[in-house]
Parts: structure tokens; C-alpha cells; sequence
């Protein structure tokens, strides 16, 4: 089984691989077989009414896929609380300095990785919330130095066009 995952950065289809490594961006993306059929994720803020996509950091979405891939430590930066810095933390802006920034902006909402499968109706709901994904890309990788673990940003991501 070969798969092809999202289109690179610079327009180019991503690498063919066998079903579980596809090379994204020079970093390896780890997907299920397309042939497992599974529900999808997205982390939805119920308080803020927020959602970020996997999607749309050229991610997967299937719970396996946000457990094996770089996007799911992007709820370290958003569920962070402390109002003190120490070494290998964020240098910037916290939310709790700046109710704009994205850094602990979630530490305490009610916060869910809801899948579409749910029967309460949010998945689909979260669809009206605020898409903050291409956001918390930027933070994200002006914290992360090392090039493997950034996120790309995926633009042409259909979620992305609805929350605009």
C-alpha cells in the first residue's frame, strides 16, 4: 500500500512511502493506512469557542495521528500556566500578560479532542468556531527550533475557508 500525504510547502506533492511514513517538508508525518477507515479529531476550545484543525497544519486527524505526529505537543503552548518563566520555556507573550496571545490561552476552558464519530454534535459545530491553526503554526515554530518538529501550514485546507 502506497499513500501520498499533503502538498509540501514549496507545491510539490509529498513523498510516496508505505502507508505509515510520508517525508512532509523534509520531516516524516506518520499516517494510518487509508484503507482503516476511523473518526476524526479536532481540539476544540468549548469556552472560546476555538478549534484547531489538523488539517490545516497538514496534520491527520485520526486520534493515532495526532498522538504520533508534532501537532499533538501544540497543546503544551496552549495549555501552558505559570505566571513565571524558566529555561526551555516561552519568551514571549503568555496569555497571562496578553489576553491576545496564544501561549496558556486554553490553560483552564473546557478543552476536547472531539472526534466526528461524537454524538453530541460539537464536532460539526465546531465548524462555526474560530479556526486559530495557521496562529498557532507562527508561535509554534518561532518557539521549536529544531526544523523536523515545525508545522506547515496547510492554506488550501477546506475547514479553513468556512471559518473565515
Amino acid at each position: 500500500i502506497h499513500a501520498t500525504g499533503p502538498l509540501c510547502c514549496d507545491g510539490s506533492e509529498t513523498a510516496k512511502s508505505t502507508w505509515e511514513l510520508v517525508i512532509h517538508c523534509g520531516r516524516p508525518l506518520y499516517f494510518l493506512p487509508p484503507f482503516a477507515m476511523g473518526q476524526y479529531f479536532k481540539a476544540v476550545n468549548v469556552s472560546k469557542q476555538e478549534v484547531v484543525c489538523p488539517w490545516c497544519l497538514s496534520g491527520g486527524a485520526k486520534l493515532w495521528e495526532w498522538s504520533a505526529n508534532t501537532q499533538g505537543a501544540i497543546f503544551t503552548l496552549l495549555l501552558r500556566k505559570s505566571d513565571d518563566r524558566g529555561g526551555g520555556d516561552f519568551r514571549e507573550a503568555t496569555f497571562e500578560t496578553d489576553p491576545e496571545a496564544l501561549v496558556g490561552r486554553w490553560a483552564g476552558d473546557h478543552v476536547v479532542l472531539v472526534g466526528d464519530y461524537d454524538s453530541s454534535g460539537l464536532y460539526e459545530k465546531a465548524k462555526s468556531f474560530r479556526n486559530i491553526s495557521h496562529e498557532l503554526a507562527e508561535v509554534w515554530n518561532r518557539f521549536i527550533s529544531i526544523p523536523e518538529q515545525k508545522l506547515t501550514p496547510y492554506d488550501a485546507c477546506s475547514c479553513r475557508q468556512i471559518s473565515q
